[in-house]
């Protein structure tokens, strides 16, 4: 065994024992996760990600967070960008294959009701399908649901449910 390979092995070794460090407060990690940056994960309540997951916090730093009756369920091969925030006080659930871009934000809770500040208000469950596409800087509200294989084009807010293998762009995001 060569220097350069033994040099290889141990940085490998290293990268894997940090990724698992990263992700210590997830309930359960699939199969070779790849993190790019240290994200900020914060689980009151349960996250669940499957394998060969990969997420940028590089240069700006992604958030997974639930509270506590929060469950979030990131499926195999997922791909989330830099700066994400993910926010899970009910149920957010992202299907396997999806794409994630940079800067967007996905939270199933307003924190307050609209006539009432004082009031955290009702969580509602997000449901993204599977390979689904998010261009940057989208926001997905509460109760939001985009079914398998949609695109939402960047600068959107996806606020209701989105019909499956459809382009979605706006504020409100509506199908073309």
């Amino acid at each position: 065994m060569t220097a350069r390979s033994v040099f290889s092995f141990c940085a490998e070794l290293f990268e894997k024992e940090q990724v698992r460090l990263w992700l210590r407060d997830c309930d359960r990690v699939g199969l070779a996760p790849r993190l790019y940056g240290r994200p900020a994960i914060s689980s009151l309540g349960k996250i669940e990600i499957g394998d060969h997951f990969s997420m940028s916090s590089l240069p700006l730093r992604s958030a997974l967070n639930t509270g506590a009756k929060g469950l979030l369920e990131i499926g195999s091969d997922v791909s989330i960008g830099h700066g994400a925030s993910i926010a899970a006080h009910a149920h957010v659930t992202i299907g396997d294959g999806t794409v994630i871009g940079p800067m967007v934000m996905i939270i199933d809770i307003d924190f307050h009701e609209t006539n009432d500040h004082a009031s955290l208000g009702q969580p509602k469950p997000i449901r993204i399908g599977r390979g689904v596409r998010i261009g940057s800087n989208v926001v997905i509200l509460r109760g939001a649901m985009i079914g398998d294989g949609a695109v939402i084009a960047s600068n959107s807010v996806v606020s209701r449910v989105l019909p499956p293998r459809r382009h979605a762009s706006g504020v409100p995001a509506r199908p073309d």
